[in-house]
Parts: structure tokens; C-alpha cells; sequence
């Protein structure tokens, strides 16, 4: 199951990467916004488990992270409590309204975000930047609670651990990431 999770994930990188170099990032707006039906309905973030190009580079981030023997650094203080990702989501929208408006072109924001990823998966657990960073997950995040279809999966993301326990079924402190915080679950 593993391997076709990855493969679906690679696929969607493969479709991200080709949407960029077409210059059609719109496209890739339209997929997410679409994306957003499934944790409404039946209360799973689908779209972060299997199709977001980030989750994609942090998991091989956090791979080589892992073969380098480097060691997750708790999580920063200054980012507890959620609101960051709400910032984030809107400064990625407003970047990418004033890119259409002054540029005439869709600034490629995942691009940075992708950037800012990397860099925050080498210091601390991916789930900071999942649970407490991402303008993207956020959106998955909330209306995953309000599920209208799956009580279940609705208590399920009320009662969330973080990303990499809640959505990947994994274990957030393992032997190679000695730093790892229950800290980083602490975003509603």
C-alpha cells in the first residue's frame, strides 16, 4: 500500500512540475479548490496524504534527513498555536492576486513554499510546518472537521495529533528524530 501511496504522490508531482513549466499553475489552484470537497464530505485530507507536492519533497527531505543522521530540533515557540498558517494562507493568496494584477501572470507561491519546506523539514519534524506553517492544509484542516458526511472521520480530525500521526497513521517520535515534539500537535 505504501509504494502505490508514493507513486500516487510522485504522479502528482509529475502533473505539478509539468503544470509549471506549462505556466498553468491555475490549473493546479483549481485541483486544490477542488480538493477541498473531500474533507467537507467524508472528513479525510486527501489532498495533503496524496496529492500536495510539499508533502511530497518533505518526505523525501525528511528521508535523507533521516540517512544523514540529523536530528530534529523542537519546535520553535514562537510558532504554537496555528495562526501562522492562517498568515500564511493569506499572504499566499494576496501574492497571488497581486502577481495576476501588476505581473499578469500567476506567481509561482507553492514554489517558495516548497523552498520553505525543505528548509524547515531539515531543522525540526515535518509536522511543524504540516500543522502549524502550511496555507494549503489549513483549509483541509477545517473543513475536515466540519465533515457532513462521516462522523467518524469528522471526531477524527477533532481529535487530531498532528499530520504525520492523524493523516499518515505514523509514528512522529521515532529513533531517528530524537527532537520531535508532541509540541507540534498543538494547533487546532
Amino acid at each position: 500500500m505504501k509504494a502505490k501511496m508514493m507513486a500516487v504522490r510522485l504522479l502528482f508531482a509529475a502533473l505539478f512540475a509539468a503544470l509549471i513549466v506549462m505556466n498553468r499553475l491555475t490549473a493546479w489552484l483549481i485541483l486544490y479548490a477542488l480538493s477541498l470537497l473531500i474533507p467537507l464530505f467524508i472528513g479525510k485530507r486527501a489532498y495533503c496524504m496524496a496529492i500536495c507536492p510539499i508533502n511530497t519533497l518533505m518526505m523525501g527531505v525528511q528521508s535523507l534527513k533521516k540517512k544523514l543522521r540529523i536530528a530534529s530540533r523542537p519546535m520553535p515557540r514562537a510558532l504554537a498555536g496555528g495562526r501562522w498558517a492562517w498568515a500564511g494562507l493569506g499572504v499566499t493568496a494576496a501574492l497571488f492576486i497581486i502577481s495576476r494584477k501588476a505581473l499578469g501572470r500567476t506567481l509561482p507561491v507553492m514554489l517558495l513554499w516548497m523552498v520553505v519546506a525543505a528548509f524547515f523539514t531539515l531543522r525540526w519534524h515535518p509536522d511543524v510546518l504540516h500543522d502549524l506553517l502550511c496555507p494549503y492544509g489549513v483549509l483541509q484542516r477545517l473543513l475536515s472537521r466540519a465533515s457532513l458526511l462521516n462522523e467518524d472521520n469528522r471526531k477524527a480530525a477533532r481529535d487530531y495529533q498532528g499530520f504525520t500521526i492523524s493523516v499518515l497513521g505514523g509514528n512522529k517520535k521515532s529513533a531517528g528524530d530524537p527532537g520531535a515534539s508532541k509540541e507540534t500537535s498543538t494547533t487546532a
